[in-house]
């Protein structure tokens, strides 16, 4: 081999972001044949990447690993073919290729000398600027493939669309043939000329940047809807959209990859949320996110958590409470700095983060397809980390019976409950159980559908009240005494509170709209009931497999005896929430709790 074969090379040198953490091994090549010979000679199953002047390219901090072949200063032939098109292989540089076919007065090329990169980039993306683009002056291209194999191909051969080259996977281009029409040689040259100018007017070419991150929407301008957000100059560490160009983003000074990123994806956030329009990268990024040696702890939220989806609304019946909590946590992650995106889940999850990159998802989904595992098997799916228990202590928890059975079997204490199924099982329930009693939908949250029923008539009637819920319905003996919630945060129990309300009942009316509940916190307990009522907490949630942070409800009846009600496993954020009332007494504000909860998805 007469190439230069380099190991462990930074390759923020050859990029033009002028960022990008090693490669394995660098691999320049001498020549043509010589570049040959080496990919005969890599192992099949070698990971390879090309790369030419380095631009339209974001390599992250951690690197690539295998191979890049780099072709800056290599493969640089060109020359008028003898049919008159003209060769160009795949290490010039896309303004050479302008100038060289003005000369010879060939016209038809003059935008490539707006692209800042090689044919052979122009060729993988369909470059184009100032209304051209790559794919339409190609005559035949020459590809090489993972053995060795050289193919002369045609532009049918391909499916080629805006910034887009489809069927070109594990193959790479080595030259390509550019059928161009005869004209004159100065208006051509002035033409570029003109070009290179507005060039230098409009964008930022004296400072470090890879071109054009986003693609242009159809009928509109990245840039115009990048300006009309307010996102000239903002920046995130050393990367800024640049004050020139809308979509170009600079590096003014030590920018990392991951700063770069962040801001892209901030970018296309909030130009989502303001316009209505979700930005399509250009860029093409690669390689490996740095591995911090660093205590994850002392890293920045941005780089700690990355971007956060904050999942909300839903379908259920608590749809409304879950988008007050929703917007309250979200309001919190972003003035703790932390890169987060507010996402309504109407219907279903995958849709609803379809085409959106996200690093964690934090669930405040409440009820039935939030809290009851559906949600958590579809991002374990999608291997994205979320907040909160897993897929079977959510699906367990959400089914209020099936949790009381859960506890009783571990000996812990709950009401005498009765499964109700229709008319005909009252009479039973009534003599197992007696009057008063609540009547309760299993599978529904924040006391949605409870009734409590004090003789037969009234008993039918919240049946038929907790049947329109559409999921198993039981009756539970009504307890007299005092009742109380506990918030779990990693296994550790926050301050108790007493709830008080002049209701029947804690219904939804007294959770989130009632001004006359009253909250006590302290509870009021002595020094030994507090500890015992916080360490019951931890164990019902332990025993059902809770993880992250949870809330349970405990009753203590007017015999001194502590019954569980029921665990809830994504509570609520609301101003009238009790997580936040009791983080609060345990001196957390609401922005330290929402990160806190946020750090369960770390695992």
């Amino acid at each position: 081999m007469k190439g230069k074969v380099l190991s462990n090379e930074k390759l923020a040198k050859y990029t033009s972001w002028r960022v990008g953490g090693p490669v394995d091994r660098l691999y320049i090549p001498f020549d043509r044949q010589d570049l040959c010979d080496f990919i005969k000679a890599l192992p099949v199953s070698e990971p390879v990447f090309w790369m030419g002047l380095g631009s339209n390219l974001l390599v992250r901090d951690g690197g690539i690993r295998g191979t890049v072949i780099n072709t800056k200063g290599r493969l640089k032939e060109m020359k008028l073919a003898e049919d008159g098109s003209v060769y160009v292989e795949v290490g010039v540089p896309c303004a050479h290729v302008a100038r060289f076919c003005a000369e010879h007065g060939l016209v038809g090329a003059e935008f490539l000398a707006g692209i800042p990169g090689t044919m052979g980039g122009a060729l993988k993306m369909n470059a184009g600027a100032f209304g051209g683009e790559t794919w339409s002056i190609v005559k035949q291209v020459e590809t090489i493939d993972q053995i060795g194999n050289i193919t002369l191909r045609y532009p049918d051969d391909f499916k080629v669309s805006y910034r887009s080259v489809k069927n070109a996977e594990n193959i790479w281009f080595l030259s390509c043939n550019l059928q161009l029409q005869k004209g004159n040689i100065l208006e051509s040259q002035q033409k570029i000329k003109a070009l290179l100018e507005t060039r230098a007017k409009t964008q930022p070419t004296n400072q470090p940047s890879c071109g054009s991150v986003f693609k242009n929407p159809k009928g509109d301008y990245a840039a115009r809807l990048i300006e009309a957000t307010g996102l000239k100059g903002y920046s995130i560490g050393g990367a800024c959209v640049s004050p020139k160009h809308a979509n170009f983003i600079v590096n003014i000074g030590n920018s990392t990859a991951a700063d770069i990123e962040h801001l892209i994806y901030y970018v296309q956030n909030k130009v989502k949320e303001h316009q209505g329009v979700e930005l399509q990268t250009e860029v093409c990024m690669v390689g490996e996110h740095q591995v911090e040696t660093q205590d994850i702890a002392t890293l920045p939220f941005s780089e700690k958590f990355g971007r956060v989806a904050v999942l909300m609304g839903g379908s259920a019946a608590e749809r409304t409470v879950s988008l007050r909590s929703g917007a309250a946590v979200y309001d919190a992650l972003k003035r703790k700095g932390v890169d987060a995106i507010a996402i309504d889940v109407i219907s279903s999850p995958i849709d609803a983060l379809a085409g959106t990159k996200v690093d964690r998802v934090f669930n405040i989904i409440h009820g039935r397809g939030g809290e009851d595992g559906v949600l958590q098997g579809v991002l374990e799916v999608m291997a994205i980390p979320y907040t909160g228990s897993g897929v079977m202590a959510s699906a367990l928890t959400m089914d209020k019976l099936r949790t009381k059975l859960c506890w009783q079997g571990y000996g812990l204490i709950t009401p005498k409950w009765f499964l109700l199924q229709d008319e005909n099982d009252l009479d039973a329930c009534i003599e197992k159980l007696g009057f008063p009693v609540i009547v309760k939908p299993a599978q529904e949250g924040s006391s949605i559908g409870m009734s409590k029923a004090n003789s037969r008539d009234e008993l039918l009637k919240a049946l038929q009240v907790a049947l329109e819920y559409r999921c198993d319905v039981y009756a539970e003996s009504w307890v007299t005494g005092k009742e109380y919630t506990v918030a779990v945060l990693n296994n550790e129990a926050l301050p108790v509170i007493r709830l008080e309300t002049p209701n029947t009942f804690y219904d939804y009316e007294a959770k989130y709209n009632a001004t006359t509940t009253q909250y006590h916190c302290p509870a009021g307990l002595s020094q030994e009931q507090e500890q015992f009522i916080r360490s019951l907490a931890v164990t019902a949630g332990k025993v059902v497999g809770v993880k992250g942070w949870a809330r349970v409800d405990v009753f203590i009846d007017e015999t001194g005896q502590y019954q569980l009600i029921e665990i809830n496993t994504v509570p609520g954020m609301t101003d009238h929430s009790l997580v936040p009332m009791a983080a609060k007494q345990a001196g957390i504000d609401f922005d330290d709790l929402v990160l806190r909860i946020l750090e369960t998805s770390l695992g």
